[in-house]
């Protein structure tokens, strides 16, 4: 595509996202979710402005913004304060991606017959979007007990739905095959996956926190604002160039700069990177949900029938539930307990991934039945996820959407 093409339909993204979403907020609903609308209209669903092609153009922008709010997620690790809930994160974690891995397989399999399908559908629908989460977080400056724990269990649910996707879709693609299951591609690269972006993740961040403490703090206040941006930037696009030379995690390799980044360097810097980074990255997020929504297709509503009905029920249900069994065997208070599954029902960047992987693995014909059914989850996720999600945060009163402490200066910051 011609650069200048390039600039044109990033401009008209751009406003027509951004309106959308003011629309959406005068109707009490998320701007994510207007977000999401506008690029539905801009699609090839409708007035076919924006096409597969051109969107595909955009993957290097989506990847970036992705690596912003995964590093964002990890710069919410604190570990002094995850120790004090850690035990209970990690059970609700596992407990409810499991469930939610059962329960879809085990309806899908039961309806439709096809072990292979009710494999992936299963392990496609443990994970969660954590960027329709984090935006909604900053958006209305959500804090408490609910916020607390749905920030990493987003997290760490991709870790497992990296694991449970790449054991499941080996054995798919074995009994499509008729062929032996190999315990390499099973299970030991979706480990060594997860383990060099950990690495990678926490090396770079480690040498970002050195900047921080032996470069950065040493300048004149009100110039930290702009070297925390620089750094921050810089070093989440190193890191999403590397998981993508190298195929690693797009979402766990900045997440893990973002986490040890944030165990290196005291309140006040972490304060002003904060306000550097969202305030930098707010256009770039309506970018990525209108394109978001240039992705999916209205058509597959009608051509996934029954079993993407039966996804969606099923994986809302063993979010849910599976999120309330991990909260109440983990002793968490009451309003974890009820809360924390209605917040994990966003999907988007991550299954899109787990969709092009089965893209290259799958035989044709799988891949596009497969590829029918998720985008039609998506569909709906994408669009009611969010709306959930910030109801139920408002509904247990962690909104301080209307607290005016719009951070543009670092001249701003008690210190």
């Amino acid at each position: 595509m011609d650069i200048y093409m390039f600039l044109l339909f990033l401009s008209l993204t751009l406003l027509f996202g951004f309106v959308l979403g003011k629309l959406a907020e005068l109707i009490k609903i998320p701007e994510i979710t207007g977000y999401i609308v506008a690029g539905i209209l801009l699609g090839p669903s409708v007035f076919n402005v924006i096409s597969v092609e051109t969107v595909a153009s955009f993957d290097v922008i989506t990847n970036f913004v992705l690596g912003i709010i995964a590093y964002q997620i990890g710069t919410e690790l604190w570990l002094p304060k995850v120790k004090k809930s850690g035990k209970s994160i990690i059970i609700i974690t596992i407990v409810q991606a499991l469930a939610t891995a059962l329960v879809v397989f085990t309806l899908v399999y039961l309806i439709d017959g096809r072990l292979w399908l009710a494999l992936t559908l299963s392990a496609i629908a443990t994970a969660t979007a954590p960027a329709p989460i984090m935006v909604i977080i900053k958006k209305i400056k959500a804090k408490g007990p609910v916020v607390d724990t749905v920030v990493p269990v987003t997290g760490i649910d991709d870790i497992i739905g990296v694991i449970i996707f790449g054991l499941f879709t080996t054995i798919s693609v074995s009994l499509i095959a008729g062929g032996q299951l190999n315990i390499q591609t099973a299970l030991l690269l979706p480990l060594l996956e997860v383990t060099l972006s950990v690495l990678v993740g926490a090396v770079l961040g480690g040498v970002l926190g050195l900047a921080s403490k032996f470069f950065v703090t040493k300048m004149p206040k009100r110039e930290r604002y702009i070297a925390y941006l620089v750094l921050s930037l810089s070093t989440v696009l190193i890191s999403v160039f590397i998981a993508h030379r190298y195929e690693l995690s797009m979402i766990l390799t900045p997440m893990m700069v973002g986490m040890t980044f944030t165990n290196f360097i005291k309140k006040e810097p972490f304060e002003i990177q904060g306000a550097a980074l969202s305030n930098f990255s707010g256009p770039l997020i309506i970018v990525f949900f209108t394109l978001a929504g240039a992705q999916l297709s209205l058509s597959v509503l009608k051509v996934a029938g029954i079993i993407a009905v039966i996804y969606i029920v099923f994986r809302s249900i063993g979010k849910i539930g599976g999120a309330y069994l991990g909260a109440v065997i983990a002793k968490s208070p009451k309003v974890v307990r009820n809360a924390t599954g209605l917040c994990l029902l966003p999907q988007g960047g991550v299954e899109i991934g787990m969709l092009v992987a089965v893209s290259s693995i799958f035989p044709a014909p799988e891949a596009i039945l497969v590829k029918t059914i998720v985008l039609a989850g998506i569909l709906f996720f994408e669009i009611v996820g969010p709306i959930v999600f910030k109801k139920t945060i408002e509904r247990v009163g962690e909104s301080r959407e209307f607290e005016e402490t719009i951070i543009t200066d670092v001249a701003q910051i008690a210190g």
